[in-house]
């Protein structure tokens, strides 16, 4: 297992688009599930991809409203998760993260960090399986230094994830936008994949999305596979970026553990 951080180009002036749909172009924030389908030519699978709520939010662009100098309580996050029903994404791209390693060109162009690990967990359609309700219970993102609320998996519950990095811990909102299970093709034959997709809101520290996938193989192998795309979307996030790297670094890396935790559990 071995994570990787990688940069994509910034982004010219204007919102341009060549080979793959620029999302940024569409009319809503969240991406229709036939518009993924026919931009990354996979029209085998149905996805459903969550729809845009009305935002009320006054965006921080400092970061500093989202800190905490303890961890928050159970009860406060739960009610933060409650509030931030009605933020938007923050980026143009939720559901994007589905077809990665192709991106959009936005994506490609936008100034977006990559992030991305792969973890073999075992072997079998149990372990698949238990690595499937690992995630459908939160149990990947349940590593410590973070932690989430978990409500019912479903395409648009907003969650409350909270992370401590060095002293401080930071609030942080986010949405399911996408979760899909099927057939699959890999390079090694046919199998199949889940997959579930999780887009920043408004007053993240981040902008970008989190694919979480669990993979069958025709050799019967299980892997967990990790890929996200981000970059500051506040201030304190931007002179604090070498310490974001690392610990995204790590989030990927705790969460392969954690699931394969589970699947042994």
């Amino acid at each position: 297992m071995r994570a990787s951080v990688a940069f994509l180009r910034s982004a010219p002036a204007g919102c341009s688009s060549s080979g793959n749909t620029c999302f940024r172009c569409k009319q809503s924030v969240w991406t229709p599930s036939e518009a993924a389908n026919k931009a990354f030519g996979r029209p085998r699978r149905t996805i459903v991809i969550a729809e845009a709520a009305s935002s009320s939010a006054t965006k921080d662009f400092t970061g500093l409203s989202s800190l905490r100098f303890g961890k928050p309580t159970s009860t406060e996050m739960l009610d933060l998760m409650d509030e931030w029903t009605s933020r938007d994404c923050n980026h143009d791209f939720a559901g994007a993260s589905l077809s990665a390693p192709e991106l959009p060109a936005g994506v490609q162009n936008g100034g977006f960090m990559i992030t991305k690990t792969r973890k073999k967990v075992g072997s079998g359609q149990e372990v698949y399986n238990a690595a499937v309700s690992a995630v459908k219970s939160w149990a990947h993102l349940q590593l410590g230094w973070n932690c989430t609320t978990n409500p019912a998996m479903k395409v648009g519950v907003t969650i409350c994830s909270a992370t401590q990095t060095v002293v401080p811990w930071s609030v942080l909102p986010a949405r399911v936008t996408y979760m899909n299970e099927g057939s699959e093709k890999f390079d090694d034959g046919s199998g199949k994949r889940f997959a579930l997709g999780m887009c920043s809101l408004s007053g993240h520290q981040l902008a970008g999305e989190e694919r979480f996938a669990v993979e069958l193989h025709a050799d019967g192998s299980v892997w967990y596979d990790v890929f996200l795309f981000s970059k500051p979307d506040t201030l304190l996030a931007m002179v604090s970026l070498p310490v974001v790297k690392i610990m995204q670094i790590r989030y990927v890396n705790d969460s392969a553990s954690a699931v394969a935790a589970a699947v042994q559990a």
